[in-house]
């Protein structure tokens, strides 16, 4: 059999994989029920073991076809995937840490891979926005996915909070905290930037594209304004740096914005993939899929910050649909994956 390796599609696999290890671990938080914590924690290690081959395999597909690189390069959805491995990154060294535990190597380690990783998604966003500018792209192919490169940046915030909060903050000096909460502020604004403009670029041309198989990508959004929701929560555990000051109320006020249009997006998405679920998928059925983890935490921050009980019947609402967008996903891969044999 001549093996090519896999696609970047695959990656937003891992990473709704991923999701479901964060749904029950944000449920474990909220309910304190250790079961929650083991079953987290058994997926968080398939997850590793899943990212290592997809990575691996995705490695093997550009050096047995280099050409593949450039023809990547030109189209803007597998363009936009390549960040998805930043994503993974923030993701797993975060749970590493909540399941695992970090020592003071560790720590050096993480925050080493945290500078690469960051440095290669802001990379990605470049390219991106350089194809953008210099119109190598027909408008009629910007879809929603062209944010992922968005959430990718705004994901830092995962690892840089546990890693700018004691105890891990113990490990560096003033001088890296420094400059972690300086790449946090910096990828807040283009995150939120982006966000606004490159979104709205994507709905112009998303409503005006008759091709189905994008539609999935209605969900990213949530990924997006949810990934907002988490960094601008976080803000105010930052305080004591003596930066900037973000009292704890502020950050709700400005977050419970981004809820309201979460919901909003989520309904319609949902509404689409309800009235449609009967129609073949392609593999950007998985935008179903990771937006909702990324939810589910940043609703989880909200829950902590105001301790309005009505936001764990939402992050109930989202782990089951995390878990059914997550099965219905798995069948139309299974499909696509029988077609080609």
């Amino acid at each position: 059999m001549n093996y090519n390796g896999m696609g970047p599609e695959w990656f937003p696999v891992v990473l709704g994989t991923l999701g479901l290890s964060v749904a029950v671990y944000v449920l474990y938080l909220v309910f304190d029920y250790y079961i929650l914590f083991l079953i987290g924690k058994i997926i968080f290690y398939i997850v590793i073991i899943f990212y290592l081959f997809v990575l691996s395999s995705w490695i093997y597909r550009y050096a047995k076809n280099t050409r593949l690189i450039k023809s990547d390069f030109n189209n803007i959805t597998t363009l936009s995937f390549t960040a998805f491995p930043g994503v993974l990154y923030f993701a797993l060294a975060f749970f590493y840490y909540a399941y695992i535990g970090f020592n003071a190597e560790i720590a050096y380690l993480f925050l080493y891979l945290y500078i690469f990783f960051y440095i290669f998604v802001f990379i990605i966003n470049i390219i991106l926005n350089y194809n953008l500018y210099t119109n190598k792209y027909k408008f009629s192919d910007i879809t929603y996915a062209i944010l992922v490169p968005t959430v990718a940046l705004g994901a830092n915030i995962i690892l840089s909070s546990i890693l700018l909060i004691r105890p891990l903050s113990l490990y560096y000096t003033s001088g890296i905290l420094t400059l972690l909460y300086f790449m946090v502020i910096i990828a807040l604004g283009i995150t939120f930037f982006q966000f606004l403009f490159i979104g709205t670029a994507s709905f112009i041309s998303h409503i005006g594209n008759s091709n189905y198989n994008v539609r999935p990508a209605t969900m990213i959004p949530v990924g997006s304004s949810s990934m907002l929701i988490i960094n601008i929560a976080f803000l105010p555990l930052f305080n004591y740096l003596k930066l900037f000051n973000v009292p704890k109320n502020i950050a709700v006020d400005i977050s419970m914005p981004f809820f309201g249009f979460d919901l909003l997006s989520f309904s319609v998405a949902a509404v689409i993939a309800i009235m449609h679920v009967k129609k073949r998928q392609a593999m950007t059925v998985w935008a179903y899929v990771f937006p909702l983890g990324v939810a589910t935490f940043a609703y989880y921050m909200l829950y902590d910050l105001t301790e309005i009980y009505a936001f764990v019947y939402v992050i109930m609402v989202f782990t089951v649909a995390l878990f059914t967008f997550y099965t219905y996903a798995w069948i139309n891969t299974h499909k696509i994956l029988k077609h080609k044999k």
